[in-house]
């Protein structure tokens, strides 16, 4: 850390951690270096994360945001997201109860924004200039990312406050008088000109994970390898899945991995997997995109920056929320190739097209792909600055 680090006022700050992984991933790196600036930090943090939090010198309150119970009696049509909104309720309301409780006098307080601070605090009547909110990536949108069936989550927790807690995405492009800390830079964001002076642009956090020894993909040199996963939100989309296998089932050309996230049952759900097919629950992302030669990805912010900062050629399938201006920034910039399912009827020919044409384009790619790295290490070189005027 530089000297302007050392040597920061210490402040006593308290940071409620987001409770997905992309939220989560994008805060950690945030405490990390408010705790080495020498500020006192406290984490608010779920159990599913706290250990990513244990080589910190930080405080945490560890809590359970498990809704496993609610989980059994969903209907297994229901959306992705429908069991996320009732681990945001249960993590507002826990939040909701232990500040209200807290005695601690904090300078100020940074909350993943999927908390609906501005709805919480008519409760928690906290000094609102003390805040700030930590989004995963754009703070605008060009799709409509409202959908009130996401509050169904937030009833209980609205009911027992006698609050009306609103959309949790909806919230990231809701305008509110915080200051904001945006995990990208104002080159990559969506119609950087309209944002405004509460927009603090920090850059991505790529966590370098520990290499899990246990993942036992081999690479066969003689192809091409395409890493195809939709994250762990959206890894449900079994249609999309089989069309890959029919697209490129026993081609002599490309290697495929396909990670289908911890919902699909792998044996159930695909019989006769084609020879050049290894297919799992979880793949170590960080860990073998490096050897990837294209990524089709769901074009979630951190699974992007990922793909960005390892080379490989990008093929971006959006599912839901930002993850469709975020396939459009990076086609913009001619740094990969979208595919929107509200566009386009996406068929094995359509994806196979599209990785041929990605992976013939790799190093044309590599000028788009480099000027967004290097704003995103320009936004990152800013930190400290930043760091010291919104903890002033």
């Amino acid at each position: 850390m530089s000297e302007t680090l050392k040597n920061a006022s210490s402040k006593k700050i308290f940071v409620a951690n987001g409770i997905l992984h992309g939220h989560f991933t994008g805060s950690v790196e945030v405490v990390r270096e408010l705790a080495a600036l020498g500020h006192d930090v406290t984490c608010f943090v779920t159990d599913e994360f706290a250990n990513r939090l244990n080589e910190v010198p930080v405080n945490k309150i560890v809590y359970s945001a498990d809704v496993s119970e609610v989980a059994k009696k969903l209907p297994p049509y229901a959306p992705p997201f429908a069991i996320n909104s009732f681990m945001v309720g249960k993590a507002t309301y826990l939040l909701m109860e232990h500040l209200l409780k807290d005695k601690t006098k904090y300078d100020y307080y940074i909350f993943d924004v999927f908390f609906d601070i501005e709805e919480m605090n008519k409760v928690l009547k906290l000094d609102d200039s003390k805040f700030s909110i930590l989004y995963p990536s754009f703070i605008l949108t060009d799709e409509n990312q409202f959908d009130n069936a996401r509050t169904i989550g937030l009833q209980w927790t609205s009911q027992q406050y006698n609050i009306n807690l609103r959309d949790f995405v909806g919230l990231i492009f809701t305008p509110n008088k915080f200051k904001k800390l945006i995990l990208t830079s104002k080159f990559f964001h969506l119609r950087p000109e309209d944002t405004d002076d509460l927009c603090y642009f920090i850059g991505p956090h790529i966590e370098q994970r520990v290499v899990d020894k246990n993942f036992d993909f081999k690479k066969d040199e003689s192809k091409k390898l395409v890493f195809i996963s939709l994250g762990t939100i959206f890894g449900k989309d079994l249609e999309f899945y089989h069309r890959c296998i029919e697209a490129f089932k026993d081609s002599e050309e490309y290697q495929i991995i396909m990670s289908v996230g911890k919902f699909v049952d792998i044996d159930q759900t695909f019989k006769d997997i084609p020879k050049n097919f290894s297919i799992y629950n979880y793949v170590p992302q960080t860990q073998l995109l490096p050897e990837v030669d294209v990524f089709i990805t769901h074009a979630g912010f951190n699974s992007t920056s990922e793909g960005l900062a390892s080379g490989a050629a990008m093929v971006l399938v959006p599912q839901a929320v930002d993850q469709f201006d975020v396939a459009k920034v990076v086609q913009e910039l001619k740094a990969g190739i979208e595919l929107n399912k509200h566009e386009i009827d996406i068929t094995p020919e359509i994806i196979k097209n599209a990785v041929d044409e990605a992976y013939n384009n790799r190093e044309s790619f590599k000028a788009g792909t480099k000027a967004i790295i290097d704003s995103f290490k320009e936004a990152r070189s800013n930190r400290t600055a930043i760091y010291n005027e919104v903890f002033a």
